[in-house]
């Protein structure tokens, strides 16, 4: 295929060796001009001193306006933004462009949006005024709402990670308890020594291993022993939980019996946060069983009470406010007696249904404590009981953190509010009771995408988490949220993916529903691995941008959304393809594909002003090609706005496509009297609005255009597409062509 210069070179030789003179040059071939090397097309217009001095004014005041009135007021900015949007006609009707600024584009009965000309909507979109007429300053949060979801999740997942943590550790000392035969066995394991002493909330790290040695071979029965000595009832409890001799040895049960056993790591689930994990509950489920099998009365269930207080929470009684006498009333219950005491309630009814006991406490002969499906029964229930507390307590301190966030203003609000702070320890891993606060609150003063940050430095994962979870700048107030996209890009994304509908009310509603989950979701990506994960978003961004069916790559679209629109050597501007680079800008994406910061409270933001600014030069360029050839503006607006025809009404809609649509279907401009239903009917039977989304076929269709632009308005000289289609005067002149063609090209 010949290259743009050579085409000039080729057509002018043809013509030459034909007719002696330099050839006019067609429609087509102009606008090859321009399409062939966009990029460099746009570097031509932008060296015209006069564009290239708007676009710095441009760049350099757009965000000094604070208001509608402010805008208004600079002629230079108004102008060039009413340019870039093809509302240049309008310039002058600024009270009117106020009411379109002023529009709430939220609202199906605002001034604009009962507009039918998109381009009014399209640069509504491009600001973000108020309807008050001020800019509309925007929300600066210490987490966004996708941090916000990620933390709740984190926090909730803890229960689950503590549970698995604790349940290793338990395992671990269950099985070395087991094999003691001294107490200074124990002292010298580093592991089951601070499990042991974890468990009584005694900080291991500072423990005098001979102290504690002391305590472990105390006698209790006499009040000067050690563990008796010391006016610490932890350490009391340490004694009591083994059954060490005064020697160190261990007595004949075992270092622990299976009830202190049970109790130590019961309470080792409840100092490390456990206690509510599923581990927990099939730790005392296990318990439970073991413990069931030596029960013959009342009297012995009561006086286990792990036994007790399974039971009661497994019917949703609390055991804190339960008595002893109450559950004994319950077990001895005659339940054929409507007054007998178990009947006086639904959860002592049960109760005393999942037991055998008779009415003197005791077992019938024969009669276990327990049938097997009154003991799945139990078991059922207690999971059940102790997921619904655990997560009501979950819940009631998530609604806490998610209300009292949204107050914080600063990292020292979050550092003084001991809820708030707890809550985002937990959620991360940390133990609030042991990190110093200044180390904490370094850490969400961090860049995590420094690799010299503090957080950084630490090594440790969960600090850096911690920090890329909130929005705090180095003095300690929020920053903007990162953001995938920018306001306006997402209601441009939005609008350009309506546009694609159908006109049946179920496309609509489905596309409303896609739209919503779009405008919803697209806030919580903050990478593009994210996003093209996410198949519902890839497919929405993919048919936004009218490469729906083009089976692009998940590596092509990385290379598009990661793109430096202002680089001439990126991706997206070494390809022909323009909606490549109409989506890298519509995304707020860094080269390595991290969502970048915005800054809120501007008129307009970043992917605004680009977008305002490329539009401008596009317009800019599009009129200096009309002004030499009116055919070659139609052309290049035809190539930019082709993607977003849906049906015939977008094109009846826009007088400079309906022009290019008639001349190309040959239609007579007598057609246009005609009604509008007509009209649209007669151009969806010749044209299929699909293939407007594929690049070589709205080529094709250009092509056609300019050809038959051409000879109906004809040039001094003729064109070479009235010469290829014969309409020149000259009888033979076509086979001629031809010939001269094929030895050019034989020659060349």
């Amino acid at each position: 295929m010949l290259r743009p210069d050579e085409v000039r070179g080729f057509a002018g030789e043809v013509l030459d060796r034909r007719f002696g003179m330099p050839a006019m040059i067609s429609t087509f071939i102009s606008y090859r001009f321009y399409t062939a090397d966009f990029s460099k097309s746009v570097r031509q217009t932008l060296a015209d001193p006069m564009v290239k001095r708007e676009q710095d004014y441009y760049r350099a005041n757009i965000g000094n306006v604070t208001s509608i009135d402010d805008f208004l007021k600079d002629q230079r900015l108004y102008a060039y933004a009413m340019k870039a949007h093809g509302l240049e006609d309008m310039t002058y009707a600024k009270a009117f462009m106020r009411k379109v600024l002023e529009s709430d584009l939220t609202d199906a009965n605002s001034f604009v949006r009962k507009m039918v000309d998109p381009r009014y909507q399209a640069f509504a979109r491009a600001f973000n005024f108020a309807p008050d007429g001020r800019v509309a300053e925007g929300v600066t949060i210490v987490q966004d709402s996708g941090d916000l979801e990620a933390t709740v999740g984190l926090y909730s997942e803890q229960r689950l990670r503590k549970g698995s943590a604790s349940m290793a550790e338990a395992e671990y000392y269950a099985a070395r308890v087991a094999t003691l035969t001294s107490v200074d066995q124990l002292v010298a394991d580093p592991r089951l020594f601070a499990y042991a002493l974890t468990a009584y909330d005694i900080d291991a790290t500072i423990a005098s291993e001979p102290f504690i040695r002391a305590v472990l071979t105390s006698d209790l029965g006499d009040p000067d022993s050690v563990a008796n000595a010391i006016d610490d009832v932890r350490y009391q409890r340490l004694a009591a939980a083994f059954s060490f001799e005064a020697d160190g040895s261990v007595a004949a049960g075992g270092a622990q019996t299976l009830e202190q056993l049970a109790r130590t790591v019961e309470l080792y689930y409840e100092e490390t946060g456990a206690s509510a994990s599923p581990a927990a509950a099939a730790f005392r489920t296990t318990v439970f069983d073991t413990l069931a099998g030596g029960i013959t009365n009342v009297d012995d269930f009561l006086a286990k009470p792990i036994l007790r207080d399974y039971a009661l929470v497994a019917v949703g009684l609390d055991p804190i406010y339960v008595s002893d006498a109450m559950v004994r009333d319950a077990l001895t219950s005659d339940l054929g007696d409507p007054d007998s005491f178990a009947n006086s309630s639904d959860s002592y009814r049960l109760l005393a249904s999942l037991f055998n006991f008779n009415t003197s406490g005791e077992l019938d002969p024969g009669v276990p404590m327990q049938t097997l499906e009154q003991r799945d029964l139990l078991v059922d229930g207690y999971f059940a009981n102790y997921e619904n507390k655990a997560r009501a307590s979950e819940d009631l301190h998530t609604s806490d953190y998610r209300f009292m966030i949204e107050l914080m203003t600063s990292v020292d609000d979050v550092m003084r509010d001991q809820r708030v702070y707890t809550y985002i320890m937990r959620a991360f891993g940390l133990d609030a009771s042991q990190e110093s606060t200044t180390k904490i609150r370094q850490v969400l003063l961090s860049d995590p995408s420094d690799p010299f940050s503090y957080a950084n430095q630490l090594r440790d994962s969960r600090y850096t988490a911690l920090a890329g979870a909130f929005n705090f700048g180095p003095d300690g107030k929020p920053q903007g949220p990162l953001r995938a996209q920018l306001n306006s890009s997402v209601s441009e994304t939005v609008a350009l993916y309506t546009a694609t509908l159908g006109e049946f009310d179920f496309q609509k509603e489905a596309g409303e529903a896609e739209s919503k989950y779009y405008s919803e979701t697209i806030d919580t990506i903050e990478t593009v691995d994210q996003l093209l994960a996410n198949s519902r978003l890839a497919a929405y961004v993919t048919r936004a941008f009218g490469m729906e069916g083009e089976q692009l790559s998940a590596q092509t679209l990385k290379q598009i959304l990661t793109s430096d629109i202002d680089d001439p050597t990126s991706f997206v501007n070494l390809k022909p393809n323009t909606r490549f680079r109409a989506m890298a800008a519509a995304f707020n994406f860094d080269a390595d594909g991290t969502a970048k910061r915005v800054v809120l409270g501007l008129a307009q933001d970043a992917n605004a002003v680009r977008e305002t600014q490329d539009l401008y030069i596009r317009q800019t360029m599009e009129q200096k090609a009309g002004s030499q050839n009116p055919g070659v503006r139609l052309a290049l607006y035809f190539e930019r706005k082709a993607s977003s025809i849906t049906s015939a009404y977008s094109i009846l809609a826009d007088k400079a496509l309906l022009e290019v649509v008639m001349t190309a279907l040959g239609l007579p401009d007598a057609i246009a009297q005609a009604d509008v239903d007509m009209q649209a009917k007669l151009i969806a039977n010749r044209l299929d609005f699909a293939d407007f989304k594929d690049p070589e076929k709205i080529e094709k269709f250009i092509s056609r255009f300019s050809a038959l632009y051409d000879i109906k308005n004809p040039q001094q000289s003729p064109s070479i597409p009235s010469l290829l289609l014969g309409d020149t005067g000259i009888v033979g002149f076509g086979d001629d062509l031809l010939a001269s063609i094929q030895a050019v090209q034989i020659r060349r």
